[in-house]
């Protein structure tokens, strides 16, 4: 089965890759229609999914991801497994025993977008990449990502540590390796996605925070405004006024009564690409 996508469009299409749970499809829908694949893809957001292998397994085989060859998306944006280079991984594990798809996402990118995101850790072997982390967003958490971008993205001020009241910043502030000491909606909330039915574990370790796709995404709408001749002079207003209407729908579009939502998936306690990503 092969999948087209409609002509006629009158916003970008975005493919988001390697993404099971997809909370990042919830910032992504802010910036065009988004279409996302991974192993055990979860129907969670508006994004399209797809149900599919993104990864190269064999040197000299094709991905399988069903994808006509003329099918062009605006902007991808992927996160293959950091296992590999996982801080984790260097205590627990051999590195070797973990497979760098980072090459399947530059294939997948250079065959059907125009413009790409790869997000990774910082050690992973990204080209030339922007590295943002939580405190220069104002976050108080403790969590570096790296994304290679085959656009220009400005880098933020470089962060303070937060101050407590006795000094102690540690108290102010935490990172996804100390998870369980907060609540899966406190998560959520600090890193500006709904709560959903997401599990606290995948809102903490795996997801990207909003204002760094946000920080990443505006830069590539400034391209993707010159590239196409389009005004998106309004862009703040429209989006304000989106925000507001987010903000007056009802709780129960964003969290659930648990604190640790666990999925009934069965790719749940599998190796699929978002439970490696730390």
């Amino acid at each position: 089965m092969s999948f087209d996508f409609g002509e006629g469009r009158d916003e970008p299409l975005i493919l988001h890759c390697f993404a099971d749970f997809g909370v990042e499809s919830e910032i992504l829908s802010w910036y065009g229609n988004v279409v996302r694949v991974g192993i055990g893809t979860r129907d969670t957001n508006e994004s399209e999914p797809i149900v599919a292998d993104a990864n190269i397994v064999e040197e000299g085989k094709d991905w399988d991801i069903p994808f006509k060859d003329d099918v062009r998306f605006d902007l991808g944006v992927f996160h293959p497994v950091c296992s590999k280079w996982a801080a984790t991984t260097s205590i627990s594990g051999d590195p070797d025993d973990h497979t760098n798809m980072i090459p399947s996402a530059r294939s997948i990118a250079d065959r059907y977008c125009t413009h790409h995101v790869i997000e990774n850790v910082p050690r992973a072997p990204l080209d030339d990449p922007i590295v943002l982390d939580g405190r220069m967003f104002g976050l108080p958490i403790k969590y570096e990502r790296a994304f290679e971008t085959n656009f220009d993205v400005p880098q933020p001020p470089r962060y303070k540590r937060f101050w407590s009241k006795n000094g102690d910043s540690d108290i102010a502030e935490t990172s996804s390796f100390f998870f369980t000491e907060r609540s899966r909606k406190w998560w959520a909330s600090t890193k500006n996605v709904p709560a959903r039915d997401y599990p606290k574990q995948h809102l903490a370790k795996n997801t990207i925070p909003a204002p760094y796709i946000h920080h990443v995404c505006r830069a590539w709408l400034s391209v993707y405004e010159e590239d196409n001749d389009i005004d998106y002079s309004d862009y703040d207003e429209r989006m304000e006024i989106r925000r507001r209407r987010e903000a007056n729908s009802s709780l129960s579009n964003f969290t659930s009564d648990s604190d640790d939502t666990v999925s009934d998936h069965p790719e749940d306690k599998s190796d699929s690409a978002e439970n490696d990503r730390e």
